[in-house]
Parts: structure tokens; sequence; C-alpha cells
């Protein structure tokens, strides 16, 4: 043992009292605990016997005492060799040794995954100060922040990675992540916001998890089971996009509508109810401003299908008016949607996809989604597309499952390449895929093997002229025959939307008619009232207009 000055002798038992429980109390798993004991004293005597004055000698023995032993761990773990050896081979307190070191890894391990779940102010000093080392000073000059900024942050994050280690924080998303899509009302942006914004279920389950209520980037990470360093950037992009917003204090929140798609068709059987009821009505009011058009030259020539197409276009089209025109309006809501960074103008609402895939509700729907193409240096189309996916045929949502991967506006131009206008395709790998649009029933082979569009297509000229003033009165008197019961059927369902979603009392309603308008075809197509074929399930409402060619 250390042969300690005789004037220090007394002052020295007490100090090597106090280490000696200290080591055994908290570094048992040190094989050498009494060379940790004996290097800690000899510190303090060094000092003493230097001149240097310790004004707390049990606290500098404390940490003399951690420093000797962190120094054996890395020392211990550097070199340490693997090998085999049965279970049978050990003492038990070579066993006993070894559990105690193995949970001293898994809380080593711990600590690290803490540090990453830190939201980037916190994270940037701990990483700094605690795995390289750094000064208080040094990393208040690096990230131009005060020193008494630093060490209220490494505070705060020591008691974070201390609140961490002690709970268990995941949640459902970590292990089984929802899935959702997103749908808008009004334009997109230029690189197609909001849709670009969510690329994975990992942007999808933050919305989820901000909706309800705003929370911290670090709630949002825990709940995950994923580092905030990974989670922040995505959140950025979010925020940055308009999909969230962020409070003052730093928590951040979902400003768009969320609703789960097994309640967003609303009471199914009272819907379907009102589709029977008025089917005949509905129809006699359709078919008397679009009979006198089927002798048009463009409409007499379509095949039966087209012409059976085209009229579940123009009934899709004013019912969905309709529908919309009674929902309940609160005064303070905006005519139009806002404008959004790079160009877009939409509200945006989220599904979650919480159906079976194979139990579809028959009444899902999407569109039509509308795409046009402009050839000539003009400012006017030379042909637009109006593409609905719907229980009356597969449209966008099946062309995802393609061998090739095109864009709705590749897709419009393929389609215009068998029409009379100046529009060709912009990628002839589609005409590989002409045997999966005969599937769907969007193209058909004559006799003679010629491919052509087997949905309907009119000129703009004609569209403008004749059905498009057709289908304006279709949609007052259709307004004026189901308004009322559609307004009652409205308010019969509200829905409760956070304050922070944004224009809320837009979403009050929403999904309460999500059936009607398909429901309403549907029961006027199985009742026969339309005199052209329609094959539920192979007819997809998809209609194109085009510019003629001059040549």
């Amino acid at each position: 043992m250390i042969d300690f000055d005789k004037a220090f002798a007394n002052e020295c038992e007490e100090y090597l009292l106090y280490v000696s429980e200290l080591a055994a109390r908290k570094y048992g798993d040190c094989p050498d605990i009494d060379s940790l004991i004996q290097d800690s004293i000899l510190a303090l005597l060094m000092r003493k016997r230097q001149g240097i004055e310790v004004e707390h000698p049990k606290g500098f023995l404390a940490a003399v005492l951690q420093n000797k032993y962190n120094a054996w761990l890395r020392a211990k773990y550097k070199n340490k060799i693997l090998q085999f050896e049965s279970a049978e081979s050990l003492q038990e307190d070579e066993l006993l040794w070894r559990e105690e070191a193995e949970s001293r890894d898994a809380e080593y391990a711990a600590v690290r995954r803490e540090l990453g779940r830190l939201i980037r102010i916190y994270r940037e000093v701990a990483v700094r100060y605690y795995v390289h080392g750094h000064s208080v000073e040094r990393i208040a000059k690096e990230l131009h922040i005060s020193a008494g900024t630093v060490k209220s942050r490494l505070s705060s994050a020591r008691n974070q990675i201390r609140e961490g280690l002690e709970m268990e924080k995941y949640a459902q998303v970590s292990y089984e992540p929802k899935k959702m899509t997103i749908g808008i009302w009004g334009g997109s942006g230029l690189s197609n916001e909001p849709f670009s914004l969510v690329h994975s279920d990992v942007e999808t389950n933050i919305l989820i998890l901000a909706y309800d209520n705003p929370t911290s980037v670090r709630g949002v990470a825990d709940a995950m089971g994923m580092p905030a360093a990974y989670i922040e950037p995505l959140i950025d992009r979010l925020v940055e996009g308009e999909l969230m917003g962020r409070t003052d204090g730093g928590l951040v929140y979902t400003r768009c509508f969320i609703q789960r798609q097994s309640e967003s068709f609303g009471d199914i059987g009272a819907q379907e109810a009102l589709a029977d009821r008025y089917a005949e009505a509905v129809w006699q009011i359709v078919w008397k401003h679009l009979e006198p058009l089927t002798v048009r030259e463009e409409f007499a020539a379509m095949s039966e299908k087209q012409k059976a197409t085209m009229v579940l276009f123009v009934m899709h089209q004013a019912l969905a008016d309709v529908v919309h025109r009674c929902k309940p309006v609160d005064p303070s809501e905006p005519k139009k949607p806002p404008e959004r960074p790079n160009a877009g103008r939409w509200l945006a609402t989220g599904t979650i996809l919480d159906v079976d895939p194979t139990q579809r509700c028959k009444y899902a729907s999407s569109g039509p989604v509308q795409v046009g193409y402009a050839a000539k240096n003009d400012g006017k189309y030379d042909c637009r597309m109006f593409d609905c996916q719907s229980l009356f045929g597969e449209a966008h949502w099946a062309y995802g499952e393609f061998k090739y991967k095109c864009s709705l506006q590749s897709i419009l131009r393929f389609y215009a390449s068998f029409l009379p206008c100046d529009v060709e395709t912009d990628n002839k790998l589609l005409y590989e895929l002409i045997p999966e649009f005969e599937k769907l029933g969007i193209l058909k082979r004559g006799g003679d093997g010629e491919v052509s569009l087997d949905i309907p297509a009119l000129t703009f000229d004609e569209a403008a002229q004749y059905w498009d003033p057709a289908s304006a009165k279709i949609r007052e008197e259709l307004y004026a025959l189901l308004h009322a019961d559609l307004e009652k059927a409205w308010n019969s369902r509200k829905n409760r939307v956070p304050k922070h979603v944004d224009e809320s009392k837009h979403f009050l309603h929403t999904g309460a008619m999500g059936a009607y308008t398909k429901a309403q075809m549907l029961a006027i197509v199985q009742k026969n009232l339309i005199p052209y074929p329609v094959t539920v399930g192979k007819t997809p409402i998809i209609y194109v207009a085009y510019r003629k060619s001059e040549k």
C-alpha cells in the first residue's frame, strides 16, 4: 500500500475509506479494484505535495476514480479477444463478471441510441462534448452561441438521455407502420407537391403522429423508434412544403386533414337508398339534354362502349358537382384552395388505408385526374384527359402495375397519338403495353389488327359548343331535384377536425357523401336505363378532348 506522510495520514484514512466504499459500490466489476483505489488516492496526494489546493477532495477523488475506471474499460474493450468457452469451464464469478460486462455494454449502446434521438440543437452540443471531447468554449465558438447556452443544452441533453433510458417510448407505428394515400382539392405544384413530399411510410406516419395534437420532433422520433437525426430533415421538408407546420415553441403539427378509409364513405346504405329512389328522375334529366347530341357526327361515329362511357362521364361530372354544391359551407371557407409554394394551390386530405385491399369498398374511387398537353406554343392545350378510377373500370390505379412507369401526361400523349391531332407519344415503350391497355378496355384491336382508342374523344370545339352547355343544364336541374335530400345527408355527419388543420371548417363534413355519386350511377346502370351497354368493371370512365389537326 501507499506510504503516506504522517501529517496527511489521519485525513487520508477518511478519504481511503470513502474511495474504497465508492469503488466497491460502483466499479466492483473491475478485477484490479485496489489499483483504482490506490491511483485515486495517489493523485490527491500528488496535488497536496505540489501545493495545489483541492477545494472538494471527495469530489476530486470520485472524478479520478471514474476516469481510471473508464480508462480500464477502454483498454479492456480495445484489446479484448473473444474466445469460445463452454459455460461449464467458467467459474461462477467469471460468469457473473461477464454478465455484468455485457449489461454495461448494453447500457453504453442505449446511451448512444439516446444521443441519436436528441433533436439537433441538443444533439450537436452533446456529441461534440461527450463524443469528441470538445470544451464548452470551443462548442460555443463553433456554433455561434454563448457558453451559457451550451451548458444549458448539455444539461437538457443529459436529462433527456436519462429519461429515455428509463422508459420505452416506441409506439405501434415503429413496428407496424400505417399506410396512407394523399388526395387534394385544387392543383399540385410544379414538382407535383404535395404528393412528392410523401416518399414513404416514414413521412406518412410522421403526419399521422402529429395530427391530433402538436408534438415535439423528439416525440415523433421516439414513437417511430428512429433517431431524430433522420426524422428532422423529413419534417423540415414537410414544413417547407406546408403539409406540416411548426409552433413558436418548436412543436410540429400536421396541416392536412386525415381520415380513415373505413370512415370515408359515410352511411353507404342510406346513400344507396337515396340513389335507388332518384334513379329514374336523375336519368330523365340527363337523357333529356344528351339525347339531342347523340345524332351529332362525332358521337355517332363512336362505338357503343364509347357512347356509354361518354354518357357516364357527363353524368359523373354533373352529379359530383351537385354533391359538392350541396355540402354545408361556412362563410369563412375559401372559395378556392390556398396558394402553396412552387405554384401549387391545394388543400390536402390523407386517407389511412385501414381496410384490407382485397376488401376495398366498391365505391372507392379517384379523380377524374385532369392532365393536359400543349404541343404548340400558343397557350392552348392540344389534348386533355379526364381519367377516373372507379368501380366502372380500372384506370390510373392500374397504370402503376405496368412494366414501365410513366407520367399521366405521357399516358395522355400516348392516347392522343391514336387521334387526328398533332400530338406524338414521348415514350414509344408504351406501345409494348398495348395488350395491357386492351385488358383495361381503353384500347381495342380491329379485325385487321389495327389498334384504336376504345374511350370517347371529342374535339375541343365540339365539346365547348354542344356538350358543355348541355352538361351545365343537367347540373342545374339535378341540383333543383336533389339539393334538399343531399344537404340533409351532408349534415348527418360532423368530423372532429383539429384547429391547426388548414381550413379546418372545410373538412367538418368530409366523407359523409363518399359513395353517393357512384351509387347513383350504378343504380341507373342496374335498372338498364342507359341505352348503351355498360359492363361494370370493364368500362373505365376516361374522356379525351383534343385539337383537331389542320393537316
